[in-house]
């Protein structure tokens, strides 16, 4: 463990924002410090800190240990050592940072508890603090369990630089640590309600209850495999179902809008890492890069720069459900999910009007993670590394999945299973909107003078329907296909379509419409037919909802399927992609055994004599 001199920063509080938008403006030593209520709530926002910092939710947790799977990769042929395609060795800047600022937080949490009770203030208040501290502290403890497996536990301040050399316990430990902690932070924010707190970004008592089971989740499968412990989700699933204070958002695409915008739904997004600012001005701010690394390519500022680095697999596109077609064609599919996830535009250079210059990306192999869209974001101006974007930690359709994949383990396909997953795909499919959504556009007249490099923006009008966007192919002069990006909803006619464009006239296009509410969404019965088989589907509806949200490679492990998928994913590369993507196989050709878990870094044991390194490394 590195030697951590512990500093406190004193904060000033400014903006509405007034737990989170705070200033640092000067440091303390501990015991000139907690001397307040305000004291002890300016230390646990510096316990909240390390969610956004650069090496954790910031940039770094996501585009380097979390990308790589079967879902997504980062384009460009990856360097030696690169953790994303399994390359890495224990002396990785990543992972060693990753270990470095979660130790932070968890010093900074054992200095507050440590000293919670020194300032006179309302015990009420103190207790909450305290819930919040300790749920921090366990979740900080998750993050390392589930990826270094044994682990130092600290549960003390550290009393001197010296003091360095503190052995791993065993995961076992760790993971009855983070329950107990959990625990009493769950009886400690009883009455932080979501909707008394009314944001994402603090702790409540369903974002503690909600983690409490995935806690568990992960300690039922592999590598601990205490299967007894499916039982505890579903009864933590249960508490927060029951609690009637969530519900789906029924538009899967508006949940990250809302991130984009800083828009809060408590009901759907649980807990979240908060991000905001412009990095312009003196105010204080909170940016990360998960709009700048993924989304769209943009190389307008207009728009929102972005590098498109991190690219959906052709995998993870095929894994939703298509009308027609084979492998690698754009077909139409009824799961909304599936053309949000895997945006189908990249922007250029700016220009006049930004609309007029996006190119499709018809490639499955080569589509940008859509899911953060820097174009939704309303506050400028828009930085060119730095975004406001929040990032999901807990959202209500993972108490669902979780519900339902639990109750299937202990008890079969029952119906209360199906439902939850299929309330989950009922949103996906559209039918928790109201009126109809758009299916295809398919053009008639292609018409002539168009240019490729500047296709004709298309003009969706009437029918009563918002929020529909698609764009234009052009070969030979000609409108050969419109692409669908956003499917719309609430159409009670079929709209007009129409075309401008600088240069090129006469192309005619129809549209065609879909109700959801006609849809059926449900699993087929050949995917509930046995325990095995509804667990297959479970797994894949994962994928499908979760893609890019940090989950997927745990879940992969918990499931004790990370090679075996890494490598259907690589087939899939070798079989299907064009020449110019088969680099991206890199990820299921390296990936090995030992990779179940990162390496104990090299400079912490360089420090900590008493650690020692994970099997294969």
């Amino acid at each position: 463990m590195k030697k951590i001199i512990i500093f406190l920063a004193i904060l000033a509080c400014s903006g509405c924002k007034d737990f989170l938008e705070k200033v640092p403006t000067d440091f303390t030593s501990p015991e000139s410090y907690f001397n307040t209520e305000k004291d002890l709530e300016t230390a646990l926002v510096g316990v909240y800190d390390i969610l956004g910092h650069e090496y954790v939710y910031g940039k770094w947790y996501q585009f380097q240990i979390s990308v790589g799977t079967d879902e997504s990769y980062m384009t460009g042929v990856q360097p030696a050592g690169s953790l994303n395609t399994y390359q890495h060795e224990p002396s990785n800047i990543y992972l060693t940072n990753l270990w470095r600022y979660i130790y932070s937080g968890i010093e900074r949490a054992n200095q507050l508890i440590a000293h919670i009770d020194k300032p006179k203030m309302d015990e009420g208040k103190r207790k909450q603090i305290l819930g919040e501290v300790l749920f921090l502290r366990s979740y900080y403890y998750f993050i390392l369990v589930t990826h270094f497996g044994d682990v130092p536990l600290k549960l003390e301040p550290t009393s001197s630089i010296n003091n360095t050399d503190i052995k791993r316990s065993d995961m076992r430990i760790v993971y009855e640590q983070i329950v107990t902690d959990m625990k009493r932070a769950e009886t400690y924010l009883e009455g932080q309600t979501a909707a008394k707190v009314g944001f994402g970004g603090r702790v409540t008592l369903s974002a503690v209850r909600g983690i409490l089971a995935r806690v568990y989740l992960h300690m039922a499968g592999f590598p601990l495999q205490d299967t007894d412990k499916y039982k505890e989700v579903i009864a933590y699933t249960q508490k927060v179902i029951n609690s009637g204070e969530h519900e789906l958002n029924p538009s899967f695409e508006q949940i990250f809008i809302n991130y984009a915008q800083d828009k809060y739904d408590v009901k759907e997004s649980i807990w979240e890492v908060e991000f905001w600012g412009n990095r312009t001005g003196n105010a204080f701010m909170e940016t990360g890069q998960i709009g700048t690394i993924s989304g769209p390519f943009a190389n307008d500022v207009t728009i929102g720069k972005s590098t498109g680095s991190v690219k959906t697999t052709g995998l993870l596109f095929k894994a939703y459900e298509e009308e027609t077609g084979s492998a690698g064609t754009l077909k139409y599919s009824p799961d909304l999910r599936r053309d949000w996830t895997c945006v189908q535009y990249t922007f250029g250079t700016a220009v006049s009007n930004p609309d007029w210059n996006k190119t499709a990306s018809v490639g499955i192999y080569n589509m940008d993670l859509g899911k953060w869209r820097r174009e939704f974001e309303t506050l400028t101006p828009k930085h060119s590394t730095f975004t406001p974007q929040n990032f999901p930690l807990l959202r209500y359709s993972d108490i669902l999945l979780m519900y339902a994949e639990a109750e299937n383990e202990v008890n079969g396909v029952t119906e209360e299973a199906k439902a939850a997953i299929n309330l989950v795909r009922k949103r996906a499919y559209g039918k928790l909107l109201n009126g109809s959504v758009l299916k295809r556009i398919a053009v008639t007249n292609g018409g002539s003078g168009y240019v490729t490099a500047t296709p004709p923006k298309v003009i969706i009008s009437g029918g009563g329907g918002a929020n529909a966007e698609a764009i234009a192919i052009v070969a030979s002069g000609r409108v050969t296909e419109v692409i669908i990006t956003r499917a719309g909803k609430g159409f009670t006619a079929v709209p007009t379509i129409s075309f401008a464009a600088a240069s090129g006239s006469g192309a005619v296009a129809q549209a065609t419409l879909v109700n959801p509410a006609l849809v059926n969404a449900d699993l087929s019965a050949q995917h509930t037919a046995s325990k095995d088989a509804f667990r297959s589907a479970i797994q894949k509806e994962r994928m499908r909802e979760f893609a890019g949200e940090n989950l997927r490679r745990q879940d992969l492990i918990r499931w004790g399927k990370l090679m075996e998928f890494l490598q259907v994913a690589a087939k899939d590369i070798v079989d299907f992609a064009p020449a110019n993507r088969k680099y991206t196989a890199q990820a299921g050709d390296n990936v090995a055994d030992r990779d179940v878990l990162l390496p104990i870094p090299a400079y912490e044991m360089n420090l900590n004599k008493l650690l020692t390194q994970n099997p294969g490394w």
